[in-house]
């Protein structure tokens, strides 16, 4: 394939990072090989374009932005913490978010709470004191399996700089989401494995994904290798430092 022009390119179903350079160079006239990146990169960055495996891109005007509409019981507990500490960061992601994307449903939801970490003991002794016998602090997956009850409230560290919700910032955005189902110690055991393929697939397929906010996000909870690999593994997708 070798599109005349931009135009065309943007109608392929998918394209290399060749044909987008043919392409530019029908629109721009001749580029050196940096200016071709540059081009690149950007078209990428803007939502131009995305990038959908190994040297395949797509200009997939059917993706969009991740919202979920979260659960009365977790937008309660999410109501509660910002009562009691206006100031606070923190994160919600519920279980049955993951219901959008995998083949086994969950029946029973659990509501993670991911919290700064100089602020963790104090938002587990409000939440237990309002939801008692329903709150955990960073279970190992043993203790949580076995105390596990509908609507259970799991209360974890937060890494810093962790991304912020696009509607509100507790909201948990997807490229945070997949990092932790792959390489956090309770949520990649919560979440099966034989899940994961079926789970990166659709959310590229379906939603925008920003790769440099999650590869960073990876990075900060220590995991930035694992969380690649398992991007090659299950989308074939090589990410560009």
């Amino acid at each position: 394939m070798n599109p005349a022009t931009m135009d065309d390119l943007m109608t392929e179903e998918r394209f290399s990072r060749r044909d987008f350079y043919d392409a530019y160079e029908a629109r721009f006239g001749k580029q050196n090989k940096y200016a071709l990146e540059y081009a690149l990169r950007k078209a990428v960055a803007d939502g131009s374009i995305f990038h959908v495996g190994r040297d395949q891109y797509a200009a997939d005007k059917k993706r969009r932005s991740y919202v979920h509409k979260y659960s009365e019981a977790a937008s309660g507990v999410a109501a509660k913490i910002q009562e009691e500490y206006p100031s606070i960061d923190f994160r919600i992601f519920e279980l049955t978010q993951m219901n959008a994307f995998v083949n086994h449903l969950f029946a029973h939801n659990t509501i993670f709470v991911s919290v700064e970490n100089d602020m963790i003991d104090f938002v587990f002794d409000t939440l237990r004191g309002d939801y008692p016998g329903r709150v955990m602090l960073k279970p190992r997956y043993e203790e949580y399996n076995r105390y596990l009850t509908d609507d259970q409230i799991v209360v974890l560290r937060l890494p810093s700089e962790a991304p912020k919700g696009t509607e509100k910032p507790w909201n948990s955005r997807l490229e945070k989401i997949l990092v932790d189902i792959t390489v956090d110690k309770l949520l990649s055991r919560v979440v099966s494995g034989a899940e994961y393929n079926t789970i990166f697939t659709e959310a590229f397929e379906r939603y925008l994904i920003d790769q440099k906010t999650m590869m960073r996000y990876a990075k900060r909870k220590g995991a930035g290798e694992k969380f690649k690999q398992c991007l090659e593994k299950y989308l074939q997708l090589h990410t560009e430092e």
